[in-house]
Formats: structure tokens, C-alpha cells, sequence
């Protein structure tokens, strides 16, 4: 998927979220994550990687001046828009920050459409043709105990290829091995470092037990050392480190559907 733009859009409103999530999905073709809460959208800056930082400044618990710090520290290039009605308010604290682009409320959005496509770049959609000729069908179940990263891969993942994907979530690797044996995914997409039972682990009891066995394995997580990374290679699994980018998920995914012949027609 050359060329794809992914956005996260931050704000405590949930009608304010959903017009630019909207704008943004269906008139410049952007990839979005999205929240309401300032501490989710900080741990899913943890996750995902993305183009453009959408945020308003006045929320509870973080304003946006400490989202912005925070997921600067994780990724210090990505493009930073504010849109705000306190813009009078905030102008000093403007000085002491990074913002790429202020727009302030009421907006209209065919201006809103041209400065994102200013600031982040335009979607080719050529670029982001598939192969029409190979329709995946896979059961995929996601394992982690983060339920809005999962929530949120899942979205992209139903979104991606419509009508293809059964898409389930465990919260936890206990979880994970029932519902393999309830759900019988094809391939399972997991977390290493969660409570109680890894995910590794988790993958070893899948194999070595009596149950269903998926056909691939791919593990997405933030320990990046090699010994680990090696590890769970050689036991068979893909290895996606975070934070990653959507479309590197989504091009694995469908890439070894047709390796693995999940497919619709035939």
C-alpha cells in the first residue's frame, strides 16, 4: 500500500471526532485512529505509526500540550495539527511547542481538506489498488491485553478488504487458546508481553495441543530484542515490532492469505 497516510485525531468530542474521522476516511482517503480519551491516543501513538497528529488542546485528565510532548518522544517527525477555540488563551504556550499547523473553530472543512493535504501529503489511489483478481477469506483473532489496539486493528483490518475477514479479540493469552479452539481463526495475531501467560507461550500450548491449529502466527510487539525476535521466528511466527504502520499489517496479512490460498474464489 505505497503511498497510504494514516492520521490519529484526538478530541474529547465525540461529533467533533467522528466529522473529521469522516472527512478524513471518505474525501482524501486517509487511514484514521481515533479517541476521545488523551491517554488512549497516547498509548496508541505507542502502537501505530502515523503521518498526522489531529488534536484539540482543551481535554481532561492531558491537555494537548502534554499529548503532543508525549508522542513526540516516540515520533518526533510526524506532522502536528491543532485545532482549537482557545487559540487567544494558548498563544504564548504556542511559542514553546512544535505545531505544524493551527486551525481554530468553527472550521470549514473544504479548507480543513486543503490544509491536511498541505501538511501530511495526498492519498494516490492508484497506488493503493490491489490485486483484484484475489479476494481474500480468513478467520483472524487478535490477542492482546490492550482492547482499544485491538479494537482499533480490527477496524482497519474488517475495513480493508469488506465482506472477507471474521475478525475476533482476546483480552489475554488464556483467552487466546480457548477461543482458538471456539473461533478456529486461521491465522492469530498476537501480543508477546501480556499477563498471567506470554504470547509466545501461548503459541507453543496452541501447537503442541489437541485443539485447532491456525495456519500462521504473527506476532506484533514493542520488545525489539533480537534473541526474542529470533525465538519466536524460529518457532514459526512473523515478527512485526511497534509501533508499526496499518498498511505493513494489512500487506502481511493479505500476502500470506494468498500464500496460504484463503481465498473467496476459489
Amino acid at each position: 500500500m505505497a503511498n497510504q497516510k494514516i492520521a490519529l485525531v484526538i478530541d474529547d468530542e465525540p461529533d467533533v471526532v467522528e466529522l473529521i474521522k469522516d472527512c478524513l476516511k471518505e474525501k482524501l482517503h486517509y487511514l484514521v485512529l481515533s479517541a476521545t480519551d488523551p491517554e488512549v491516543a497516547v498509548d496508541l501513538a505507542q502502537s501505530y505509526l502515523f503521518d498526522l497528529l489531529i488534536l484539540d488542546l482543551h481535554m481532561p485528565k492531558l491537555d494537548g500540550f502534554q499529548v503532543l510532548e508525549m508522542v513526540r518522544k516516540k515520533q518526533p517527525d510526524v506532522k502536528v495539527m491543532v485545532i482549537t477555540g482557545l487559540y487567544e488563551r494558548y498563544k504564548e504556550r504556542f511559542k514553546q511547542v512544535r505545531v505544524d499547523k493551527i486551525i481554530e473553530k468553527p472550521f470549514e472543512f473544504p479548507k480543513f481538506e486543503e490544509e491536511v493535504v498541505s501538511l501530511a501529503g495526498a492519498v494516490d489511489r492508484k497506488t493503493l489498488e490491489g490485486d483484484a483478481g484475489f479476494i481474500p477469506k480468513a478467520k483472524i483473532l487478535l490477542v492482546d491485553d490492550e482492547r482499544e489496539q485491538c479494537e482499533a486493528l480490527q477496524e482497519f483490518i474488517l475495513e480493508d478488504k469488506p465482506n472477507c475477514y471474521e475478525v475476533e479479540i482476546a483480552e489475554d493469552a488464556e483467552e487466546g487458546i480457548q477461543k482458538t479452539n471456539e473461533f478456529e481463526p486461521d491465522i492469530i495475531l498476537f501480543d508477546i508481553k501480556m499477563p498471567h501467560l506470554r504470547g509466545d507461550e501461548m503459541m507453543e500450548r496452541i501447537k503442541k495441543g489437541d485443539g485447532h491449529k491456525p495456519k500462521l502466527f504473527i506476532a506484533i510487539s514493542a520488545i525489539g530484542l533480537q534473541d526474542t525476535i529470533h525465538a519466536v521466528e524460529a518457532a514459526g511466527s512473523l515478527y512485526i515490532t511497534k509501533p508499526f504502520r496499518i498498511e505493513e499489517v494489512l500487506r502481511v496479512i493479505r500476502k500470506n492469505c494468498r500464500e496460504l490460498k484463503l481465498r473467496k474464489n476459489g
